[in-house]
């Protein structure tokens, strides 16, 4: 099997104000992630630059490295194709670092956004300081995860919320509730049909409780099943993803 990485240029994602002159300057973290990288003069990467719509990806090639910066010289820019979806994770914040591994791996499949949710049966119970902190450090693994797959676009960890928030609150397109409950489920493709945006709750170890359950549908949200088996908390998130954004891609 062919490894693409080593054939995919780097990518960095880069304020306006560091492309300039026909240049790109990388500093910070971009340019300790460049010196991992081992990037020298002669060598090419690609920026996105933040905040651009639609997203505007700048390809470069390095002229200078030093400790402070790396400047590359613009060879080329073009407009990144916007994806023919939008979908909405909603996850049971999971402990460890289980919850890490759904941050990463949604991102690399192109959700649009990741909003964490507190459930009855949600382990660890977080304070409001420890929520912003983790909430700021899981913006960053969806902003390594993103550069690394070469995403255009950094999907937005929102803010945690309670599940009788997320039920209070306007849920984009067509609402899923993931369950194990096989007998009162639909499949992805007959919840989703012909819609090009989704929400999808997927719940802790254990599920979603009996009025979390009663709440979601009297909310409207459509149950559906990912499968004949009982799947952990973070592969359920990460299944979901891929079987409705295929099922989307398959349509396009």
């Amino acid at each position: 099997m062919t490894d693409l990485s080593k054939n995919t240029p780097p990518q960095f994602y880069v304020e306006p104000g560091q492309v300039s002159g026909g240049r790109v300057y990388l500093t910070g973290d971009n340019l300790k992630h460049a010196m991992s990288q081992r990037l020298k003069p002669g060598q090419e990467f690609r920026v996105v630059v933040e905040m651009s719509k639609p997203a505007e990806v700048i390809e470069a090639e390095v002229i200078e490295v030093s400790r402070r910066c790396l400047v590359g010289k613009i060879k080329g820019k073009f407009e990144a194709e916007e994806l023919p979806y939008r979908l909405h994770l909603y996850p049971a914040i999971l402990k460890g670092d289980k919850f890490d591994l759904v941050i990463r791996s949604a991102t690399e499949l192109g959700v649009t956004s990741i909003t964490p949710v507190i459930t009855v049966r949600t382990i660890p119970r977080l304070d409001e300081s420890k929520l912003a902190s983790r909430r700021e450090r899981w913006q960053k693994i969806a902003r390594a995860a993103a550069e690394q797959s070469s995403r255009p676009a950094i999907p937005e960890v929102r803010e945690a919320a309670s599940f009788a928030e997320i039920m209070d609150s306007e849920l984009a397109g067509v609402p899923l509730l993931a369950m194990e409950r096989r007998e009162v489920t639909k499949t992805v493709a007959e919840a989703v049909g012909p819609a090009k945006e989704v929400s999808i709750l997927i719940g802790p170890e254990g599920g979603f409780d009996a009025g979390e359950i009663e709440l979601a549908f009297r909310k409207g949200l459509h149950p559906i099943t990912l499968g004949p088996y009982i799947l952990r908390a973070e592969t359920a998130s990460v299944a979901a993803c891929a079987i409705i954004i295929d099922h989307i891609l398959n349509r396009v």
